[in-house]
């Protein structure tokens, strides 16, 4: 058995690479173990016998295991961090950062599925309006909890704002920020980036390469129409 963390990996998942980022903010080494989900190895028994759900990220820490990126890294930060600001410990400030975490999950990442999904299913061109319209609907929310603190959970980063920045990166792809409108959003983003100094390094060029694979998905999907 590995005394390592084993990170079970796809490049182009936001969860992901919230949970790599993480990791390496606290200076933890993963074991990379890339999962072929196009191929479908995320359906075969040796997989689905870590993880019933068989989902990325997976994380397996000494015979632990555990899924769901907003868990790993909430995991992470309270076993190995040496202090609690990525996670905090008051009941008070660990319930606004749980709550920016479940509005990632279930608001941000639902709307960033459901585009992407248009197109793995067939989409010949990018979503349609009646899918961007969400994405600019939650942004609205995003923008409002940023109004009066730098970052999600007041002065400092958390957990949350990492999770949800990655998160809407790829979301720009579909519905790119606002000036006029998410004057917020993108303040915070910079703040995110000046703080963790990797951050553009492990996201715009996979960002970038998700976004050109999307486009040859649609010109697959044009030729086979």
């Amino acid at each position: 058995m590995s005394n390592k963390l084993v990170l079970y990996n796809l490049d182009i998942s936001p969860p992901v690479r919230s949970v790599k980022i993480i990791a390496k903010l606290l200076g933890l080494e993963l074991e990379i173990r890339d999962i072929d989900m196009l191929g479908s190895e995320h359906l075969k028994e040796p997989f689905i016998k870590i993880n019933p759900e068989h989902t990325v990220p997976t994380l397996v820490d000494n015979g632990f295991v555990i899924w769901e990126s907003h868990a790993i890294c909430a995991y992470l930060v309270d076993k190995y961090a040496k202090d609690d600001s990525l996670y905090p410990k008051d009941l008070q400030l660990r319930a606004r950062c749980n709550q920016r975490l479940f509005f990632d999950g279930s608001s941000l990442y639902m709307r960033l599925r459901d585009c992407s999904y248009y197109i793995y299913l067939g989409g010949k061109e990018l979503p349609p309006q009646d899918k961007i319209d969400p994405i600019y609907a939650v942004y609205e929310i995003l923008d409002a909890f940023l109004a009066s603190d730098p970052f999600l959970v007041g002065e400092n980063l958390t957990i949350a704002d990492i999770c949800a920045a990655v998160t809407v990166l790829p979301l720009e792809i579909y519905a790119p920020l606002k000036a006029d409108k998410h004057r917020n959003i993108s303040a915070w983003l910079n703040r995110v980036r000046q703080t963790i100094p990797f951050f553009d390094e492990m996201n715009v060029e996979i960002v970038k390469r998700y976004r050109e694979w999307l486009m040859g998905i649609i010109e697959k999907n044009k030729q086979n129409a």
